[in-house]
């Protein structure tokens, strides 16, 4: 069984590994029909911009492999996936963080955006909300920030629970 290494010094199983590339296979399927609907419909313009959408977002993603060690750029990218399920497009921006195990211990920044949730209801779009961690001596910083349906903010320190 093929696994990996993480900060908590446990190991990601390969179940892990496949559930998230089974995310990807699905998610770049539906990007292919609704590209694919698009042209079907004639509408050549709504396709080419459905995928500049799609490549600004994985131009947002990418950020994640190039500033974080590998395994938390899986696990944070794992949280942005989890982040969709809740019909959020989570964006992180500032990523200034290297010791992120007491964020994995608490489902971190996941536990936090369901409690945002309520802020959202009603909303016919995703709702976007960019992140920016930084490392603290206590744990770590989140800090959330979003536009719609008006500003806000919400600032997290996560710490370890004794």
């Amino acid at each position: 069984m093929l696994l990996l290494g993480n900060a908590g010094g446990k190991l990601m199983e390969t179940e892990q590994m496949v559930a998230t590339l089974r995310r990807l296979r699905h998610d770049f399927g539906n990007y292919l029909q609704v590209i694919l609907g698009y042209i079907d419909l004639n509408r050549p313009e709504k396709a080419k911009s459905y995928i500049l959408d799609i490549v600004e977002e994985m131009a947002a993603e990418r950020n994640i492999f190039e500033r974080l060690e590998p395994e938390a750029a899986l696990y944070f990218y794992q949280q942005l996936l989890m982040a969709r399920d809740l019909g959020i497009i989570l964006k992180y921006k500032e990523l200034r963080i290297s010791s992120w195990a007491i964020l994995k211990k608490q489902n971190q920044p996941f536990s936090s955006l369901t409690s945002l949730l309520p802020e959202f209801n009603g909303m016919d779009d995703d709702a976007i909300i960019n992140l920016s961690l930084f490392e603290s001596e206590a744990g770590a910083t989140m800090l959330f920030e979003w536009e719609q349906p008006q500003v806000g903010t919400l600032e997290v320190s996560v710490k370890e629970l004794k």
